[in-house]
């Protein structure tokens, strides 16, 4: 059993007096923000800055202007639209992953060194990095790529209209499934430098295709070409070891030295048509709150002859399973003690009646679960609020659950709150 995702979410309830029951960060900030928390998926009228030494956490948000990561600071964003730059010096890292950048992405380390992650990532402008790990994979550059005395450099199955240019990678370079329609040049590489091959020499599955020229200068260790297309001039000069070739290399032409199998001659036609072919994706089970506020208000608790009541509904939640075979999976809620100022409640006492709404994705409900006034565990314990069986459709599932808040007449009076915390499991 895997716990694919877990997300701690505020509640409250008032038992005797106004009050309202949150779960879950939404937001809209004006003219800009600092980040030094989980902000989901807030909407920023202007841009954000990440404090140094911060963690600045981003999923599904929209932000209109750039991204400032400071010292030492971390940038974990996912699903996110951003419509500047973003700029990092001396952080501790960008994540960015299944996102857009309308700008530029700088990210240079100092004596810390840090990292530059970019997944399934499109960027309008260029992308420029040095001093720290640089991963860029299944991505899209809309002008030149600039990696200077980067720890390594893996560039796979990314597009770059410009020039892709990594010089001084101290731990090697890995170029694969990249197209290129300026120059690629990898100079000053050390360990390894594998463009288009496997440390063997032999293709690797994903060739590349370059435009331009490629340029493979002054690297030390073991130097690889294979695989890769060229419509320019292969140049390869002031390598040690010597670069090798291997198979599937084409060029214009070839100038310097190199071991190995001569490149076949570039093809002579007006156009050419490159595409990289992914693997097939694996999919993921990812849930997220399906309104733009994680309010839950029960009001205020009604008096009754022998217990004071509350009721209402969380927040509908939204189900993904892309997975490939459609494993089984469930999504269970657990809530804490309530508390207001020195006092507390058991969570036994709320129970709830869970529903699926939409649902394109085989869910099924989880069983109603009573409040424990009147003896059980209530949510005090984890609870299946939904869940699909093996096999199941792959598509979205939408679910709710009415909640029952049942208490003695003599809790003592107050807002109370409490944590509900969601765990998706496969």
């Amino acid at each position: 059993m895997r716990i694919t995702k877990k997300w701690l979410a505020p509640v409250a309830v008032a038992a005797l007096a106004g009050g309202s029951l949150a779960f879950g960060p939404a937001a809209m900030a004006a003219g800009g923000a600092t980040c030094a928390e989980d902000l989901g998926d807030t909407a920023i009228d202007g841009g954000i800055v990440v404090p140094a030494g911060e963690t600045c956490t981003l999923g599904g948000a929209t932000i209109s202007g750039g991204i400032v990561v400071e010292a030492g600071g971390w940038l974990d964003a996912t699903s996110i639209e951003v419509g500047g730059n973003v700029e990092a010096i001396d952080a501790y890292g960008v994540s960015i992953d299944g996102s857009s950048v309308g700008g530029d992405v700088s990210v240079y380390g100092g004596d810390r060194g840090g990292f530059a992650y970019l997944n399934d990532l499109d960027v309008a402008g260029s992308v420029a990095a040095g001093g720290v790990d640089v991963e860029i994979t299944d991505s899209s550059i809309g002008s030149g790529l600039l990696t200077q005395s980067a720890h390594y450099v893996e560039l796979l199955r990314t597009s770059v209209t410009g020039n892709a240019d990594l010089v001084g990678s101290s731990f090697g370079a890995v170029v694969a499934g990249a197209i290129v329609k300026g120059s690629l040049t990898v100079d000053g590489s050390q360990h390894e430098t594998l463009i288009g091959a496997t440390a063997d020499g032999e293709p690797e599955a994903w060739g590349n295709q370059i435009d331009g020229d490629l340029v493979v200068t002054g690297n030390t260790g073991n130097t690889r070409v294979a695989g890769t297309n060229v419509t320019g001039t292969i140049t390869a000069s002031g390598n040690d070891a010597v670069a090798v070739f291997g198979a599937g290399n084409t060029a214009g032409a070839v100038e310097g030295e190199y071991e190995g199998e001569d490149p076949g001659e570039a093809g002579g036609g007006d156009q050419s048509i490159a595409v990289t072919v992914p693997q097939q994706a694996t999919g993921e089970l990812v849930w997220a709150l399906d309104g733009t506020s994680g309010l839950v208000d029960l009001g205020v608790a009604e008096s009754l002859d022998d217990r004071f009541a509350a009721t209402g509904e969380i927040v509908p939640i939204r189900v993904l399973d892309t997975r490939v075979g459609s494993p089984s999976w469930s999504l269970t809620a657990q809530v804490s003690d309530f508390q207001a100022g020195g006092e507390t409640i058991s969570s036994s006492y709320l129970g709830w009646t869970p529903e699926v709404r939409e649902n394109e994705g085989g869910a099924v409900a989880g069983a109603a679960i009573d409040s424990g006034f009147s003896g059980g565990d209530g949510l005090s314990v984890s609870r299946t609020l939904v869940q699909a069986n093996e096999g199941h459709d792959r598509g979205e599932s939408v679910t709710g659950a009415g909640l029952d808040l049942q208490l003695p007449l003599d809790t003592p009076l107050g807002t109370y709150s409490a944590t509900v915390t969601l765990t998706a499991l496969s």
